[in-house]
């Protein structure tokens, strides 16, 4: 069995498909999912294995695979409210989407990118949101949350947080343009020797590590959020590509693994 790093984590294994879920999503009864990787399952491109994958997926949660709305990610910040099952062709350059409606699900995808799902027990509002470095840096979480709060009428203080697995600073290694791009935009916080260290040279190069975990926790704690709601689950794709799918261990044939959640 997968060792996990906190006991907020459940590991399950049904239908022929493996996922960890929150414990505290469970306690609200909210159906979601984070898949591991198993025999028969991918949920990279339009493929025929892809649609297989979401069905064991779909069976395993108890919802219908016809309610899943997945989004054609691509590094944005653009965050759209989902009011029932949308053509894929209206959901191009998005890579966060937020509901109230029951019976839809919310997906995303990912191969060491950051994923949150968020729940707001009270006004009842889900979201789920893609985050790479691009889309940290363009603070995509944040904008998720002014949303919810805007269009939703939610508290943040009512708001969790759920982030899956994803790289994290012991293997985020970027060259000094990242580094100096992401000092530039974070540099409000005054808290930039928390989120970047001096990692090895190589070939010649200084490299630099960035926690964009930490990034995120502080954009969204800026925002009103309760530190105590932001559950993280503390594993790095890379450490455990076994497990997770990551594109930095994998390359170019990397699998990627799906986030799902519904009201």
């Amino acid at each position: 069995m997968f060792q996990f790093a906190n006991k907020e984590i459940i590991y399950q294994k049904r239908n022929g498909i493996a996922y960890i879920q929150f414990s505290r999503l469970l306690k609200y009864h909210v159906k979601h999912a984070y898949t591991l990787k198993a025999e028969g399952i991918d949920f990279s491109g339009n493929s025929v294995l892809e649609a297989e994958s979401y069905e064991k997926l779909a069976t395993a949660l108890d919802i219908d695979a016809t309610t899943i709305v997945k989004p054609k990610q691509t590094h944005t910040s653009v965050v759209k409210c989902i009011d029932g099952i949308q053509d894929r062709e209206l959901l191009e350059n998005v890579d966060g989407l937020i509901t109230d409606k029951k019976n839809v699900t919310l997906s995303t995808k990912n191969a060491d990118c950051i994923l949150f799902l968020f729940y707001d027990p009270v006004k009842k509002v889900i979201a789920n949101v893609h985050s790479g470095w691009k889309g940290t840096f363009q603070k995509i979480a944040e904008k998720t949350v002014v949303k919810m709060i805007n269009y939703y009428q939610c508290d943040p203080k009512d708001i969790i947080c759920c982030i899956c697995p994803s790289i994290r600073k012991c293997h985020f290694e970027v060259d000094e343009d990242v580094k100096i791009l992401c000092e530039e935009i974070f540099k409000f916080t005054g808290k930039i020797e928390k989120f970047i260290t001096v990692g090895e040279i190589k070939d010649g190069k200084q490299k630099y590590m960035i926690d964009t975990i930490r990034i995120n926790q502080l954009l969204l704690t800026a925002l009103g959020i309760k530190e105590k709601n932001i559950i993280d689950s503390n594993i790095c794709s890379v450490c455990h590509s076994d497990k997770i799918a990551s594109y930095r261990v994998e390359g170019k044939n990397y699998q990627r693994a799906t986030a799902v959640i519904c009201l």
